[in-house]
């Protein structure tokens, strides 16, 4: 093995589920940012598994030369991994990554890595073998989510047939979750909810680290007309909420609304999604940016009923000068309060209400607005930067062995 680091920086390897580039879903927003913190503080190599309409070369230029890509299984065989995981026990989306790529296997034989950083628990699944090939590294855990959380929470609101099905997932994955929180050295979370559950799994340290968004902005709201959500529609609680949002909601407020249409973006819309486009209604697919759906909203809605972690989409709402209604579901985990930096609501009728308040009360909107920046500030890319490379470091410096300490990273501490 090649121990030789000229740098005498620490060596960090990355696994990532896809090539966060471009920056369009909250999940390579987050892993994006992930990554250049890391590589700002030490020698950063990132394996990924890609996919078509990723930016491979662009990361790679970014990490000077340090990327390596596993192409994702086409249809039919991720059709039969699946199909076999099923068959094993491996909940839908995760068996894909359960094998060991030759790719990783040679980078695991050929360098010296002090970190192993995981991407998602779905990319952590060999988690043993890369400990049998390198079994001084740290392993940390950058869990976006507690994905068996969210199977539960679809198992609550799916159709009658679906919920066995999804219930059955959420337990394997509640199972996968805490063998890692086990047997990893760190486990980073979105949100002081998440920490606590994966402490009740029996991680053995965790940190909070907030999401980052771009700097703030604030254009000027009277020069809005739309009500925008924003959202990966490949995502299932994502879908389900643009489907609220237009038969549900929508239908109580547009003739309150003249001149306001429903703008739902997001990559890969399935087509109950895209069914929903009318003269008032468009689906948006994958976009280069959302900030232009932002700055022509005078209000984004996000009707989840089902998630974990803390929803990009209203940091990013916030950044752009977006007064934000939510479920309590899409709010969890945020520093956040009722009628001051957003307006929570539950109920459809309760949405259609806050809508029309908004549209009418251009003062409301402005404090909104000014209470939504300033919860914003402090989860800037520096100051999550700095909160990453201090749990790491705590890892393999003297100090790390002193008593676990609850608080939040400096980013989550400072919010009001």
């Amino acid at each position: 093995m090649d121990g030789a680091n000229p740098t005498q920086r620490p060596r960090v390897l990355a696994l990532l589920p896809g090539v966060p580039l471009p920056a369009n879903t909250g999940g390579a927003l987050r892993a994006l940012a992930m990554v250049r913190a890391l590589d700002q503080a030490f020698d950063t190599t990132v394996l990924a598994w890609s996919r078509a309409g990723e930016d491979r070369h662009a990361l790679d230029r970014m990490l000077e030369g340090r990327v390596h890509v596993v192409e994702r299984m086409g249809p039919v065989d991720a059709l039969f991994a699946e199909g076999m995981g099923f068959i094993l026990g491996c909940p839908a989306g995760y068996c894909r990554y359960g094998w060991f790529p030759s790719v990783l296997k040679r980078l695991l034989e050929t360098q010296d890595f002090d970190f192993i950083h995981f991407d998602h628990p779905h990319t952590a699944l060999t988690w043993p073998q890369i400990k049998r090939l390198q079994p001084d590294a740290r392993l940390v855990l950058d869990a976006h989510n507690v994905e068996a959380e969210i199977m539960e929470r679809l198992a609550d609101t799916a159709p009658r047939w679906q919920r066995k099905g999804l219930r059955w997932q959420a337990g394997r994955i509640h199972e996968l979750e805490r063998e890692l929180a086990r047997n990893v050295d760190l486990v980073l979370t979105c949100s002081d909810k998440d920490a606590g559950a994966f402490r009740d799994m029996g991680a053995r340290r965790v940190r909070v680290v907030p999401n980052a968004i771009p700097p703030p902005e604030a254009p000027l709201v009277a020069q809005r007309h739309d009500v925008v959500f924003v959202g990966s529609l490949d995502w299932r609680p994502n879908a389900d909420a643009a489907v609220v949002l237009a038969k549900e909601i929508w239908p109580r407020c547009r003739a309150l609304l003249p001149g306001a249409r429903l703008v739902i973006v997001g990559r890969n819309p399935p087509l109950h999604v895209q069914t929903l486009a009318s003269h008032d209604v468009a689906i948006e697919g994958s976009v280069p940016s959302v900030r232009p759906y932002l700055d022509r909203a005078f209000a984004t809605a996000v009707p989840l009923r089902a998630g974990s972690g803390t929803r990009i989409k209203i940091l990013e709402a916030w950044a752009a000068g977006v007064p934000v209604i939510a479920s309590r579901i899409a709010a969890e985990g945020l520093p956040c309060s009722d009628g001051k930096d957003l307006i929570l609501a539950e109920e459809p009728s309760e949405f259609a209400r806050a809508l029309v308040r908004l549209w009418r009360d251009r003062q409301l909107a402005d404090e909104l607005v000014r209470e939504g920046l300033r919860t914003v500030e402090p989860f800037t890319a520096d100051k999550i930067a700095q909160a990453v490379a201090r749990h790491y470091r705590e890892l393999i410096e003297p100090e790390s062995a002193r008593p676990y300490s609850d608080a939040y990273a400096p980013a989550m501490a400072a919010t009001p």
